[in-house]
């Protein structure tokens, strides 16, 4: 026998003795979230399609069942129940957190009004203007992915679109769907308004520096804006993001888009094969007190047991790149 070949095999049992191989990964660092309570628990907001990821987790944390139930604007959300009667100031405390948007959760996370908040994006160019202007960092990290989906009247032929169709709908090249294989009808092409979280998401992964058609009577206001116009317009088009479009709002009427033959589904947004897949992050001042319960939360949350809640609120985790 090769006498290099027994070295280099006497080196590797002899790592391998010693517990050392190219596949050992350090252990995970251990969060311990029972110190959170109803009284100590950090001041939370987010976007809005993240709500009911929020209340998951505070259910969880405090130790409260939940459930999904309609809500008063039409969305699914979660609450929280326990048949416990000593839960019921927990339950009632879980029932006031509020999410006020991507961009007021921002806003407040910057200002001081939130310790930690989760949101469908990365801050906008102009909250992180007003974050220099507060003379405030962030420290901002992935925590489940999510995507940009574009949505469809069902009574609409068009099932599928390519990249390059999509710019050109919205930079205005394309204006009829018989161009993409529809009817011969004018596109409605809905925007949002500006630093909404859906915005700046077509803004990041569709256009990528193009101009988007200046259309002020297009622009829907709010998450439901969307899909409450689409229900009744078979000539429109809107994107909204997956989460929210299948958890919280799914309309019969309304249809997902294709992108490139890719269906945006839990498979093809974990694998990342669906174009527009993106990150949702959740974010905190880098000046946060390291000993808070916020800070503590933020750091669970990329655990795997805070992933695994994440999981269960119909998110997928964050995988890595």
């Amino acid at each position: 026998m090769n006498i290099k070949y027994l070295i280099v095999l006497g080196l590797v049992l002899f790592l391998a003795g010693c517990g050392i191989t190219d596949n050992d990964q350090p252990p995970e660092e251990v969060v311990d979230i029972s110190v959170i309570t109803k009284d100590n628990f950090p001041r939370v907001d987010g976007s809005t399609s993240t709500h009911p990821l929020m209340v998951l987790i505070a259910c969880e944390i405090l130790n409260v069942n939940y459930r999904w139930l309609p809500a008063f604007d039409g969305t699914m959300r979660v609450y929280p129940y326990d048949e416990d009667t000593t839960k019921q100031d927990i339950v009632q405390f879980i029932q006031g957190i509020r999410h006020y948007g991507t961009h007021e959760s921002y806003v407040n996370l910057i200002s001081d009004s939130a310790d930690i908040i989760i949101a469908a994006r990365e801050p906008s160019e102009d909250e992180l203007n007003f974050a220099d202007s507060m003379n405030v960092q962030l420290n901002i990290t992935p925590v489940a992915l999510d995507a940009l989906v574009f949505i469809l009247n069902k009574g609409n032929g068009v099932n599928n679109l390519t990249e390059d169709q999509i710019i050109k709908i919205y930079t205005g090249v394309i204006i009829n769907w018989m161009e993409v294989g529809g009817n011969n009808a004018p596109i409605n092409a809905y925007q949002r308004e500006k630093n909404s979280g859906s915005q700046e998401l077509i803004e990041k992964l569709v256009m990528r520096g193009l101009t988007m058609i200046e259309a002020p009577q297009m622009i829907l206001y709010g998450m439901m804006g969307p899909i409450n116009r689409l229900v009744d317009d078979q000539n429109g088009i809107g994107y909204t993001v997956y989460f929210f479009n299948t958890a919280m709002a799914p309309r019969d009427q309304i249809k997902m888009c294709a992108v490139n033959g890719i269906m945006p589904d839990q498979n093809s947004i974990r694998m990342r094969t669906y174009p527009y897949t993106a990150e949702v992050y959740a974010a905190i001042r880098s000046d946060l007190d390291q000993n808070s319960t916020a800070f503590l939360l933020w750091k669970w949350l990329q655990t795997i047991a805070g992933q695994n809640v994440i999981g269960e609120s119909g998110y997928i985790p964050y995988t890595g790149n």
